[in-house]
């Protein structure tokens, strides 16, 4: 699929390549969205798996030599799980994208249907997008904050793929 209009001065312009949405708007690109219409659960969990083993290695590797790799793929990793397991349970559609931004605040507990332990699951969340991101923008951080992220993001994964599991 393409279209394209071509903004007059002062105008903007949609074109949607692919399923990826571009604005132009006084001469600047903006990317709406870049959903693949065509993510399934084993997506995810391919992508989760990613994460996890960039998360093994960092921690091999050292936790406070990898502070900002381990920021980025906690907060990432768990995103993929939760939304593998969601599919799973058909209570989102191929092509929804969870945004792992939304978590920065309780307000994601509207956005997302109910299913079992969602609760629980987007308390922690909520605290693992937050450490994260002080973990992958901030300063250099103290072993206890890393090894907190690190907690976190264990647990989460521990609760969602018992929930995956009872889910057969």
């Amino acid at each position: 699929m393409f279209e394209t209009s071509y903004p007059t001065s002062r105008q903007s312009s949609i074109e949607i390549i692919y399923s990826v949405t571009y604005v132009t708007l006084y001469h600047k690109i903006y990317i709406l969205s870049n959903i693949n219409k065509f993510m399934k659960k084993e997506t995810h969990l391919k992508a989760f798996e990613e994460h996890r083993t960039v998360i093994d290695w960092s921690i091999d590797r050292g936790i406070k030599d990898s502070q900002r790799i381990l920021g980025l793929h906690t907060s990432r990793g768990i995103i993929e799980l939760l939304s593998a397991y969601l599919h799973k349970i058909n209570k989102i559609d191929s092509g929804v994208q969870i945004n792992h931004r939304w978590f920065k605040s309780e307000k994601v507990y509207d956005r997302l249907p109910d299913f079992p332990n969602k609760k629980t699951i987007f308390s922690k969340m909520i605290d693992l997008e937050n450490a994260s991101e002080k973990l992958s923008y901030g300063s250099e951080k103290s072993e206890k904050e890393i090894k907190n992220a690190i907690k976190l993001f264990n647990q989460l994964e521990k609760t969602i793929k018992e929930l995956m599991k009872n889910e057969k």
